[in-house]
């Protein structure tokens, strides 16, 4: 090559790299520094939102919006938006000429602050014209609040001239506060007189998406303080709930499924895996209800499935032959939601923020807690945990930070407990209704604080026949006030909803009972907790340490729990060093005996539908559970293949006999229900030295997929091929991924059924890869459903 054409190629060859490197950069996603993206007159900085992407959030959802790199004395506030701010102003002059305002700022004040109605909790949204400043500790700006959805009050607009509430000028020497401009006459109604004029109003929901607009006070380089909006953060709220989408709808194959609302969001995802690639029919019909209907329903035919975490303990009836098939792992919790002072502010003031850290409690003060009443903490309400110098609030900072007259009105022992002068709400909620979470909080304090598990001696109008003794184990915390008083221990609402909208004011900071820090209580689980952003306390081991429920603490209760008489592990039975003792498994009750039709007559179609479903659930749908459910450890997964085995392996007999026997079931103790659990279970549920399931052979290392049905071989081909996804910058590499990944999972698969139906336990080797497997398909489908943050970057 010549000289000449060596420079010219080495030219081309340095365009060309150029070319590559933006290429990798754009689908990379890197975004441009703040500083370069605004204007140069306002402070650099970075603005993130958790979660990312707001174009589908629902009412209620939590979120939180941090602002990064701003100077010292740097504050903000959040104002609730249309999309598009309007941009129809006068100047507020009051002599010609007049002319036009179209700055930002001016905009969204004059537009947009006025209370904002929140559908969710039916009062003033607490997003709106809310407060900041900057931490000192971490240098950052945060917000914690939720979603709104609703509409803005009406109101004038006085310098707008179709909502203004001045009078046109008509004449030559009419002045001000007549006005040339003004467009916005008096309606006089025919019927009533009344006189009216046009106020501006807007509404956010999934049709009309609007804005977080952001009004950020600051120092300049020059020292000057300047204030500016950023109107970034879309976002598209809809109406609480969740749904399956993707697929074709309910068909004829479609299984009813019967569970509580915590695995509501877990068995959409597992629908969503199976139909929505192909838009088929949606495998379950998820019914949402209390588990001890749920159970009911099962043991009658009216539901082909149930999920519990508690086996056959709420369960009025048990005639028909199940199995409990482990597809998850969950625990009850004692959540706190609130703030605490416990950060500075740049002026060296203590700062609110919202409460994620550690708390750890003893078993004497939960159960004082929860049997002692919600009224007068300052007494002997709550047994007295949360008064001043107590073991409770010396061991827990947070709860410290809380102090008297800081601000000035501030009752601690009030603001701890949650007791803030509302007759409905005296600071712990939950879900009424039987239940798992109730049942292993009681059988845990029944057994490790059953001194304090006791109610106070206030007559039979308070507590019966328990006045002044154990609650014992209760299946609904509704049996915590069972008199026709009330000292409102735990005031249980009915549905995930309603406790959310209970405990709203402490989630967004809302009001004087929060100046100086609030908290409230929630007995739930541990993945509604973590959807929710609600915070755990930490409970004793029995082994002298405070232990917090986490993947690793769950998995070591799991596999130290005892296996009882239906094949579960037994909620209340964990005792080891740092296992977390309120853990339970979630099962999936599937019949041994095949799906009947109203003739008796086997459902051959209907039968592979569940089997596929259960198969998916405990498999590769493992990737697929939400924050704070986890994954089942090896000797589950093992004891999940074998039962899975036995669906529909009885007689149509058999199950038309049940299916009679259970519109009149035999009394407690006299039924004649297969024992779910296999004979070898008689010890923990897994784990090292496990009679859990297959040999320990088969029970070491990640957990095994279930062998698949042709319907889900076909499903996770499909999923790899036809997922619509929106995408982020970089998902087109990534998804170039999917297939292969998927020509790997449909290579592997047959080698597991292989195994499986031969009766043989699954090799580790193949175990192991199929989890690497299901967590690599798992992570492209996050990453391809991740969106960068919203605002500047």
């Amino acid at each position: 090559m010549k000289s000449g054409e060596s420079s010219v190629f080495l030219v081309r060859a340095r365009r060309a790299g150029v070319v590559l490197i933006c290429g990798i950069l754009a689908v990379a996603g890197v975004s441009v520094p703040a500083a370069q993206a605004q204007a140069p007159a306002n402070p650099p900085y970075k603005l993130k939102t958790e979660p990312a992407d707001l174009s589908a959030v629902q009412n209620g959802d939590p979120l939180r919006i941090t602002l990064s790199g701003l100077p010292k004395g740097a504050k903000a506030k959040l104002v609730v938006c249309p999309k598009d701010v309007p941009d129809n102003l006068m100047k507020k002059v009051y002599v010609p000429p007049w002319s036009k305002d179209s700055t930002l700022l001016t905009r969204v004040q004059a537009y947009c602050q006025d209370e904002f109605g929140d559908e969710f909790t039916g009062k003033a949204a607490g997003m709106q014209s809310m407060e900041r400043v900057r931490s000192s500790t971490t240098g950052d700006i945060v917000f914690d609040t939720t979603i709104p959805r609703g509409t803005l009050r009406p109101h004038a607009v006085a310098w707008d001239p179709l909502y203004t509430t001045y009078e046109k000028a008509v004449n030559p020497g009419d002045k001000f506060p007549k006005v040339p401009w003004a467009d916005n006459p008096v309606v006089v109604d025919p019927v009533t007189g009344a006189k009216t004029r046009r106020q501006f109003s807007f509404t956010c929901d999934e049709n009309n998406p609007c804005t977080v607009t952001i009004q950020i006070t600051a120092q300049d380089a020059a020292g000057k303080t300047v204030t500016w909006v950023d109107e970034s953060l879309k976002f598209t709220p809809y109406l609480p709930g969740i749904g399956v989408k993707g697929c074709k709808g309910i068909g004829r194959n479609t299984l009813n499924a019967s569970m509580p609302e915590r695995l509501g969001r877990t068995a959409v995802a597992w629908n969503q895996a199976l139909c929505a690639p192909t838009r088929s029919d949606q495998p379950t019909n998820i019914v949402s209800e209390t588990e001890d209907i749920g159970l009911t329903a099962f043991d009658k035919g009216a539901s082909d499935l149930m999920i519990t975490g508690s086996g056959n303990a709420l369960a009025a009836q048990s005639v028909r032959s199940r199995e409990y098939v482990p597809v998850g792992i969950n625990a009850a919790v004692i959540a706190a939601v609130g703030w605490s002072p416990t950060d500075v502010n740049d002026g060296g003031s203590p700062l609110n923020s919202k409460f994620t850290g550690a708390l750890s409690f003893a078993y004497d003060e939960v159960a004082n807690m929860f049997t002692k009443g919600g009224q007068v903490p300052d007494a002997e309400g709550r047994g007295g945990i949360f008064k001043n110098g107590s073991p409770l609030v010396t061991r827990n900072p947070a709860l410290a930070a809380i102090k008297d007259g800081q601000p000035a009105g501030v009752i601690a022992v009030n603001a701890r407990s949650g007791y803030g002068g509302n007759t409905d709400f005296f600071g712990a909620t939950g879900e009424s209704g039987p239940g798992t979470v109730p049942v292993t909080l009681s059988r845990a304090l029944v057994r490790s604080a059953p001194g304090a598990w006791v109610f106070p001696e206030k007559g039979k109008r308070y507590f019966g026949d328990l006045d002044g003794k154990s609650p014992g184990v209760i299946t609904d915390l509704n049996a915590l006030d069972p008199g026709e008083f009330r000292i409102n221990n735990v005031d249980a609402k009915t549905g995930q909803l309603s406790v959310r909208k209970t405990v709203d004011n402490a989630v967004v900071g809302r009001g004087a009972d929060c100046a100086g820090g609030c908290m409230n209580w929630v007995i739930t689980d541990l993945a509604t907790a973590t959807v929710n952003r609600w915070t755990p306390v930490a409970l004793p081991d029995g082994k002298g340490n405070f232990v917090a429920p986490t993947e690793q603490s769950l998995r070591l209760a799991a596999d130290a729990m005892t296996i009882g008489p239906d094949g579960t592990a037994e909620t209340g039975t964990v005792s080891q060093d740092g296992a977390y003792p309120l853990t339970f498994v979630e099962y999936m009750a599937v019949p041994i005996n095949p799906l009947i039709d109203a003739n008796c007559q086997p459902m051959k179609e209907k039968q592979e539908q569940l089997k596929s479903f259960a198969g998916l659930a405990a498999g590769f749908g493992q990737a697929l559970l939400p924050p704070g459910m986890v994954r089942l450890s090896p000797g589950l997964a093992a004891t999940a293949g074998e039962r899975i085995g036995k669906i529909g392996t009885g007689t149509a007999e058999k199950a038309c006999q049940e299916k009679e026997e259970a519109k009149n079931p035999p009394p407690p103790g006299a039924t004649g229900a297969t024992p779910a659990a296999n004979s070898s279970l008689g010890g923990p549920s897994g784990g090292p030295g496990s009679s859990a399931g297959t040999p320990v052979a088969a029970a070491t290392g990640p957990a095994p997929a279930v062998a698949p049905s042709p319907e889900s071989v076909a499903a996770a081909k499909n999923l790899a091929e036809s997922i619509d996804i929106p995408k982020f910058a970089g998902a087109g590499a990534l998804g170039a991924l999917i297939p292969l990944v998927a020509l790997v999972i449909l290579a592997t698969l047959p080698s597991a059924t292989a195994y499986l139906a031969a009766g043989r336990p699954v090799p580790s080797w193949l175990t192991r890869a199929l989890a690497g497997i299901g967590a690599a398909f798992a992570m492209l489908l996050a990453l391809l459903r991740r969106k960068p943050s919203g605002g500047v970057a």
